[in-house]
Order: structure tokens, then sequence, then C-alpha cells
């Protein structure tokens, strides 16, 4: 009977251990923007001249890297420029579905410039968003400090704030929501640093979104509570069986010795 409750507490450990491979090898998930991902929209640049402003920009493009050369100009309370990378092509690309980003947790980027970057997701906002109407998208704003050479930075998510001159422009009352549930399209863009009248260059070697994948987490919590649910009957069942066959061979010893 030992060597039976020994088995089956030693198939509950690899049980164990097998989880906890499944979950380790699996909880986290990604996204890849760049290099490009073919299932999204194709990258492309943007001024503030759709603003009204006067920057201008050009696009480069290669097997390792994606990059901008931009020129910042005066006229525009916040002259910028960058690189849009739509989440969907299409039909798809005009609407304000977007993807659910409130499962990642963080941004990997792999990328060097001569001044500041931001990092931008625009979503889409109930009150003040429109299809078809990309100033009218969200923008939540994560700053990285420059890097001459290439260079991995991770960022939490969490950092990342809407400008409160958005609220101002759009006539919208300022908040602390994010709705990273509905994210159009991400943006990496001048940031501090850059100055007005120079160029100022960006290249992207890799941007990646990390995350925890729920329903991995979910699975594993499921498969554990079967998996012990099953030792512990199995357990009570083994030792129960121990107590009567103990019982049977002391109540067989008294009936011989009464005999």
């Amino acid at each position: 009977m030992k060597s039976l409750s020994l088995r089956f507490t030693l198939a509950y450990l690899l049980c164990l251990f097998a989880i906890a491979l499944f979950f380790f090898r699996f909880h986290t998930e990604s996204l890849v923007l760049w290099p490009q991902n073919k299932a999204l929209g194709n990258p492309r640049i943007y001024t503030d001249i759709r603003e009204g402003g006067f920057s201008t920009a050009e696009f480069f493009e290669s097997d390792s890297a994606i990059a901008m050369r931009a020129t910042l100009n005066s006229g525009l309370y916040h002259p910028h420029a960058g690189i849009e990378f739509p989440l969907a092509q299409g039909f798809e690309a005009l609407s304000l579905e977007g993807r659910d980003f409130s499962h990642m947790d963080s941004v990997a980027i792999t990328f060097r410039s001569n001044a500041d970057i931001a990092l931008v997701l625009y979503t889409a906002d109930p009150v003040a968003s429109k299809v078809g109407d990309a100033l009218s998208l969200r923008p939540v704003r994560l700053d990285i400090p420059a890097t001459r050479h290439y260079t991995e930075h991770r960022e939490g998510l969490s950092k990342a704030r809407t400008n409160k001159i958005w609220f101002d422009i759009r006539g919208v009352e300022p908040d602390s929501l994010l709705h990273l549930d509905h994210v159009v399209q991400v943006a990496v863009e001048t940031g501090r640093g850059s100055l007005l009248g120079l160029p100022t260059e960006i290249e992207i070697e890799k941007l990646e979104f990390l995350g925890t994948n729920d329903q991995i987490l979910r699975l594993s919590l499921c498969i554990l509570m079967v998996v012990t649910g099953i030792y512990i009957w199995g357990t009570i069942k083994v030792h129960g069986k121990g107590s009567s066959n103990r019982k049977n061979n002391r109540d067989d010893r008294l009936g011989k010795h009464s005999a």
C-alpha cells in the first residue's frame, strides 16, 4: 500500500512539474511591429503638416531597420514627425475597434537616434474619436531617452500618459484613462531635444510589445486544480483502503484467538 501511495505522489509531482514547464513556456505573449508584421498594415511616415504645421520627413526602409530623417519647423505649438505602425489592414484600419493592449505590460524597442523619441499609442476615445479622423484618436505617450548606438530599451506601459494639450484641443475633460483595450495604431516620433531646423534621425531595428497571456494562466490554474483534486481523491481512497485492510486483518487475528 505504501508503494502505491508513493507512486501516486510521484505521479502528482511529475504533473506539477509539467504544468510549471507549460506555464513558464507559454504564459507570456508578444506583438512584434518591426521587423514588419505581415498581418498588420505597412509602416508610413507622418508629420505635423496634417495639423497645419511645416515639418518635413523622409522615410527609409531596409531588411534590418526602418528609419526616418525629419526636419522640424516652427508654425505649430508642437512640431513633430514620426513613423506610424497601423494595427490593421484595409477597411479594418478605418475602424475604431483596434487591438487589445490591456494585457501588455511593456514595450521593447531597439533603436538609435540623435534626440529623445516618443512612443505613442493612438487609442479610440469613446467621446472624442471619430472614424477616419486620425487626429481625434487619443495619443498615449511614453518618452524614451536618446541613444547614439543601437540599444534595446524596455519601458513599462504604466508610465504612458496623455498630454493635457490634447484634452484642451479636443474639448474633452482631462482624465487618467488610457483606453488601451482599443489601440488603433502605434507610432514612434520625435521627442524632447529635437531642434527646429536641424535633422532628427531615428532608426528602429525592433519594436515589440510584451504581456501576460491570461488564457494560459487560466488554463494552467484549471489543470492544476483538476490534478490536485484527483490526487487528493486518490490519496483518500488509498489510505481508506489501507485502513480497511488493516481493520480486516485485525478482525481476522482476533477471530483466530477467540477460536
